[in-house]
């Protein structure tokens, strides 16, 4: 099956949404996701956007996101935090194995 990792798009943050509250209810904390799909745009699309994420796909469904956004290092400068790395647990081809690596090259 073959993948593309690529920029997210506006269009993309319902799925990015359905990976965070996917995520919550793993961690057995559904009711602490209280962002919205519009905050998600709001954020990450316009004037400064406060975070970067790229989308993995599967089949034109996106399976998979990294989540960053920018911090300062008082001793290496300008850095990206990783907020969250995460993968559907909907059984998809390797995704499991492969997508998180890739996810993070």
């Amino acid at each position: 099956m073959d993948y593309i990792i690529r920029d997210a798009k506006k269009n993309d943050m319902k799925s990015v949404l359905k990976l965070i509250q996917e995520l919550a209810l793993f961690e057995r904390e559904p009711d602490e996701v209280i962002i919205t799909e519009d905050q998600l745009i709001k954020d990450g699309f316009y004037g400064h956007p406060k975070f970067k994420c790229f989308v993995a796909e599967i089949e034109s469904e996106v399976v998979g996101i990294a989540l960053l956004y920018p911090r300062y290092s008082t001793w290496k400068g300008h850095a990206m935090h990783l907020e969250d790395l995460i993968v559907t647990e909907k059984p998809v081809s390797y995704t499991h194995l492969t997508l998180p690596t890739i996810l993070l090259v």
